[in-house]
């Protein structure tokens, strides 16, 4: 039998390896990870499709690699594999509406989806967010399969940030919050 022991104020959890987490307990506990909140995008006009995630990772400064994570039934895996790439806008906490509005399963696409995010198209074809913290512009690097996402690797072509960002949006515990500017 393997266990884990986690310690903590004198308290000891044993914990057997061979139960997996239910899918609740699961999501309960990666909730206590604050994450930042960004859009993917692929394509423009009425080729728009867009979802929000707070799964983006920085992979790699050289090359500049980043990696998000995509429900594997959701509309983007087919237009992500179909464009060879995609971008990522970091919402700040003004855009809080957006998170939700792209979260959700009604989500827009086409050219409500573009007008929604404000118009912008970078040189890569894909909708950047107007007002971002930052936006990236990537090509897929690589692709591997993740249960029930897919993940992406991404490889950097162009950044692009705003003269002022406000404060990024942070999920936390089921809510959102931000993190003050200490600059």
């Amino acid at each position: 039998m393997s266990t884990h022991t986690a310690r903590r104020s004198g308290a000891v959890v044993a914990h057997d390896q061979r139960e997996a987490p239910g899918q609740a307990d699961f999501r309960r506990a990666m909730g206590l990870l604050p994450t930042g909140v960004a859009v993917v995008t692929v394509g423009s006009g009425e080729e728009t499709e867009a979802v929000t995630v707070s799964s983006l990772v920085s992979v790699s400064l050289a090359p500049a690699l980043v990696l998000v994570s995509i429900g594997a039934t959701g509309r983007l895996v087919g237009a992500i594999d179909r464009a060879g790439g995609f971008a990522v806008s970091v919402l700040t906490a003004d855009q809080r509406e957006l998170s939700g509005c792209f979260a959700a399963r009604d989500r827009p696409h086409g050219k409500v989806a573009e007008e929604r995010l404000g118009g912008a198209v970078g040189a890569s074809g894909h909708v950047l967010l107007r007002n971002a913290v930052f936006s990236l512009e990537c090509r897929t690097e690589h692709r591997y399969p993740g249960g029930d996402h897919v993940l992406y690797l991404g490889r950097v072509d162009a950044l692009h940030q705003a003269e002022e960002t406000g404060a990024p949006l942070v999920h936390h515990r089921g809510t959102y919050t931000s993190l003050e500017d200490r600059a």
